[in-house]
């Protein structure tokens, strides 16, 4: 049988139990709490920057792609093509010429509507589509949201033909400070550019 344990072999474990504390592993509160505060600390120094590169490419991509939708409503695309004659033509190949400006691509007649407080040399009214000499405006060749939305870049300044000289080779944005090349506080490989 075992043993009885009295009053007396009582106190004695508990004596020592309580002479030889017990250590968990683990760790405290406060610990948790000061490796939660340095991390909080670390993140908050490198998660905006990174985020910031990343809005900052996804714009420039962005951008990339609606130049790119302007280019082809303005040039058209030349690899269209039924019983080889090229139908994907566009603003230039209908009228004879460049945009005077963009919004010359969502309408023929840009004194009405939303178009006429934009204000541009030589603004004029195109006349429509004669299918016989095949000339003349043939859109709307760039959807309309309503606002002119095609006209801005993603950080909202207007784009522009890109023009050396006396050759106007595509168009551009000024990219994510703002500036074109050669304003005060531009970065020169700031500016995004498509050619036609």
């Amino acid at each position: 049988m075992g043993k009885i344990l009295t009053t007396k072999s009582k106190n004695a474990i508990l004596i020592n139990m309580k002479k030889s504390p017990l250590r968990v592993a683990g760790f405290t509160l406060v610990e948790l709490l000061v490796v939660i505060s340095v991390l909080a600390v670390i993140l908050a120094f490198f998660v905006p920057p990174m985020i910031s590169r990343i809005t900052t490419n996804a714009r420039k991509t962005a951008t990339l792609q609606e130049l790119n939708v302007i280019r082809e409503a303005i040039i058209g695309n030349p690899d269209v093509r039924v019983g080889g004659e090229i139908v994907g033509g566009g603003f230039k190949q209908d009228v004879g010429r460049l945009p005077r400006h963009l919004v010359e691509l969502a309408t023929n007649n840009p004194f009405e509507g939303i178009y006429a407080q934009v204000m541009y040399p030589g603004k004029e009214t195109l006349p429509m589509w004669d299918p016989y000499i095949q000339r003349g405006w043939n859109g709307p060749y760039i959807r309309e949201d309503g606002n002119m939305g095609y006209r801005y870049d993603s950080w909202g300044v207007e784009y522009r033909y890109w023009v050396e000289g006396q050759d106007t080779l595509g168009l551009e944005s000024a990219g994510p400070d703002g500036l074109f090349w050669g304003q005060p506080g531009a970065v020169k490989d700031d500016d995004i550019k498509v050619r036609f």
